[in-house]
């Protein structure tokens, strides 16, 4: 179930990557700094970014450090889906469904942002399917890599 891990999480992170090319929607991790750094005070972000090296090199260890956590979920996601006996595709589909809605409560106001421009209403809609899109998948790889699905 490991390898099953680590191509949900692979193929979430290429979707990601794909989803930001192509449509302008944000990472994952982009939408969970926009959505949470504005709480942190001025005061405690500076000096953390000197200790990263600037904010340049704060960005991209916050791009990189998100393929090691999207495939330490995929890895979670699996050992949680391997140890289902029955009814496992219902409650591996209930699962997805509802962290796509947790998302979307946690994410809602930094949806509306997008790199290639769309108005706020637009880049939601469009970042919201993307979501669901990516739990999908992970759900889907997770249930067709199991060795006995």
């Amino acid at each position: 179930m490991k390898v099953g891990g680590v191509l949900a999480g692979l193929t979430v992170l290429l979707a990601s990557l794909v989803a930001r090319v192509a449509l302008g929607v944000p990472l994952p991790v982009e939408l969970i700094s926009d959505r949470f750094l504005p709480f942190v005070p001025v005061a405690a972000f500076v000096p953390s970014l000197g200790v990263v090296g600037g904010p340049v090199l704060a960005k991209e260890l916050a791009f990189y450090s998100s393929f090691l956590i999207l495939i330490g979920i995929g890895l979670s996601a699996a050992r949680g889906y391997a140890r289902l006996d029955r009814h496992r595709l219902p409650i591996l589909a209930g699962a997805a469904l509802a962290g796509w809605l947790l998302a979307l409560a946690v994410l809602w106001p930094a949806l509306a942002s997008n790199y290639h421009g769309l108005p706020p209403d637009s880049a939601r809609l469009l970042a919201a399917g993307t979501l669901a899109v990516l739990f999908a998948l992970l759900a889907g790889v997770l249930h067709v890599t199991r060795r006995d699905a």
